[in-house]
């Protein structure tokens, strides 16, 4: 179930965000929309071109350079579990208030799971 989600009035003066591009900083506020209580979500970037931006036919091409950007400035990571990509949102429970957390169903970042480079989807 989706859940509310925040966006802290300072989030505009942030040097991290500032030092990525508009559409990533747009793509980072989107994917609170569909993470979990834990701050996970599923991160294939057609999936998630198809979700997050349903009538922009540009955006299954260029999803994998904002989450380049946003993971540059460690604002997520990026993992892969038993052949299947996540993402986390670092920091997540800083930023986000969250009543009756539900477990997550995805699994939790680990080191040895990262993805140091992520092959274009076609």
């Amino acid at each position: 179930m989706a859940r509310i989600r925040s966006i802290k009035p300072e989030f505009t003066q942030s040097e991290s965000m500032g030092r990525v591009s508009r559409e990533a900083r747009l793509l980072f506020i989107l994917l609170w929309t569909i993470c979990d209580d834990a701050g996970r979500t599923r991160a294939a970037s057609r999936m998630l071109a198809s979700i997050l931006y349903p009538f922009d036919a540009d955006a299954g091409k260029r999803i994998e350079g904002w989450l380049e950007e946003l993971e540059g400035e460690h604002c997520i990571v990026r993992y892969e579990v038993d052949g299947s990509n996540y993402l986390q949102v670092r920091n997540w429970l800083i930023h986000q208030k969250i009543d009756r957390p539900s477990a997550s169903r995805i699994p939790p970042f680990d080191e040895s799971s990262r993805v140091l480079a992520t092959p274009r989807e076609e």
